[in-house]
């Protein structure tokens, strides 16, 4: 016993550091993506005012805490950049997913029906299966890429693997503390990110798979929504004690924020894309062999359990207006557990060659993203074109912008003005009379970068107006990197800068 604790604590000691140096040597250099600024610039002001501020006006309180809480421990190190503190808590929380990984997989497997008449080969089992699919969640690309820079991701995945495991415990030992650990970190999960709450779905169906149904189980199974729903609400109170729910319905309601299109929907489609091209025909084989190799092995319990994970996100995420492949990772997160429990069900020699696999696996993996990764590590395209309007313009211009206004305010150090997202003329027109022509007449420079003329425009309402009421002085152009659907690929493009004055001023 003791030489197979030793054992286990070598591996997942090695599990540990391997998918935390992997993570980490490629950390991104920047903000990679928007919300990992306007998160780094949350948790400073949260820990500056020693008051909660939430990110995009009302979401992750808990990812802003933690990340306040990075930038106070890293303050003792010297290092004072908010990015870089947001950027490694992320690292950090995608190496502990990893452990987190193995423990429900170990814990899910550990209970299998066909071996629970002998506890020491299921334990075997569901080690072997743990091991194999922690390795190739510590080498799954999008887990790697969410992992460097500053998001809510990570975070919630870790919670919700944390949960779903203490599930897994409340169910096989019937401890009510397990149930309170799993309530928890649900709890936790929704304050992280409000959407990935979703996983209660799949954790309550481990709580009902087990045991007769009556009156004791429905109670205490009320007692854990009470409790999650208590655990998330707490974050979200002093948001609602000052605003109301307005920021809620605000974001629920913007077809700009996150608008559930339907089960099936024009996004649906872009989504299984997303899918067969992050796992390929080889992974998507060995995920057909898990599923069916669990079926035929009689556990029932843990191929439903992933299958509901599987489909309740990815019909979510993948049904989102804004959805993207970063949004997905959670939903795949089973999809790598079927790999791992297909590949970890071989013995003797065949464990080391269904290793050799993985490994085989996890280094084309590699050799794909490594590119895009370290790209990003060396380079930050967004904060060098902010840098460069900043060189382009007077310190009182002003910079009309979309989602790149958060890099422009903060590294070009200019007064940011974002432009109505609308199809109605009335209010592009109102736009123009009341604050584009009131500032060109008391003489300020106003510039508008590309992006912001092409994008949310469907329509071109607002392209074309500003096109017949203006003219535009072309300054220069830099190269930059679009972060919208940018997880394993790279989508470079080359943003042009103008300025903006009235027709028939070009000579003034």
């Amino acid at each position: 016993m003791k030489a197979y604790l030793n054992k286990r604590t070598l591996i997942l000691t090695v599990l540990f550091f391997f998918a935390f140096f992997i993570r980490f040597i490629f950390i991104s250099k920047g903000p990679f993506h928007y919300d990992t600024l306007d998160l780094a610039l949350t948790a400073q002001k949260t820990l500056k005012t020693f008051t909660l501020h939430y990110e995009h006006g009302a979401g992750y309180p808990l990812t802003v805490i933690l990340g306040a809480f990075s930038i106070f421990i890293f303050k003792f190190f010297g290092v004072t950049d908010p990015v870089f503190c947001v950027n490694f808590m992320s690292v950090l929380a995608g190496a502990v997913g990893v452990l987190l990984l193995f423990f429900l997989v170990e814990k899910l497997f550990d209970d299998s029906t066909e071996l629970t008449t002998n506890p020491e080969l299921s334990r075997g089992v569901g080690f072997h299966k743990a091991v194999i699919s922690a390795i190739l969640l510590a080498c799954f690309a999008p887990h790697v890429v969410i992992s460097t820079f500053g998001k809510s991701l990570t975070l919630s995945i870790c919670f919700s693997l944390s949960s779903a495991y203490y599930m897994c415990c409340y169910v096989q030992e019937n401890k009510k503390v397990y149930l309170l650990l799993s309530a928890l970190f649900l709890g936790f999960c929704a304050a992280s990110r409000l959407s990935d709450v979703l996983v209660f779905l799949p954790i309550s169906y481990l709580y009902f798979s087990t045991g007769k149904f009556h009156y004791e189980r429905v109670r205490s199974f009320v007692a854990f929504c009470f409790i999650v729903s208590v655990t998330t609400a707490i974050y979200y109170l002093p948001m609602l004690f000052e605003t109301g729910f307005f920021p809620f319905a605000d974001v629920l309601t913007s077809s700009q924020q996150a608008e559930f299109l339907g089960v099936f929907s024009y996004v649906s489609k872009a989504a299984l894309h997303w899918l067969r091209k992050t796992f390929l025909f080889n992974g998507i084989l060995l995920i057909a062999f898990g599923f069916v190799f669990m079926v035929i092995k009689r556990q029932i319990r843990q191929f439903l359990f992933l299958v509901i994970w599987f489909l309740v996100l990815q019909l979510f995420y993948g049904n989102v207006s804004s959805s993207g492949p970063r949004y997905l990772v959670i939903a795949w997160i089973p999809l790598v557990i079927a790999q791992g429990s297909f590949l970890g069900s071989f013995k003797g020699k065949g464990f080391y060659l269904a290793l050799f696999v993985v490994l085989a696996i996890a280094l084309f993996a590699f050799l794909r993203f490594e590119p895009v990764l370290e790209f990003r590590h060396r380079r930050a395209l967004q904060v060098e074109f902010a840098e460069w309007v900043s060189h382009k313009t007077s310190a009182d211009s002003v910079i009309i912008g979309l989602d790149e206004s958060i890099f422009l305010e903060y590294y070009a150090k200019r007064q940011v003005l974002h432009r109505p997202i609308t199809c109605d003329r009335n209010t592009v027109e109102e736009f123009f009379d009341e604050v584009l022509d009131k500032l060109l007449e008391k003489g300020r420079k106003v510039y508008i970068v590309s992006s912001a003329m092409i994008a949310y425009d469907s329509c071109g309402v607002f392209r074309k107006r500003l096109f017949e009421r203006y003219d535009k002085v072309f300054i220069g152009q830099k190269r930059n990197e679009d972060w919208h659907h940018a997880l394993l690929n790279q989508v470079l493009f080359t943003e042009q800068l103008y300025q903006i004055k009235k027709k028939g001023l070009l000579g003034g």
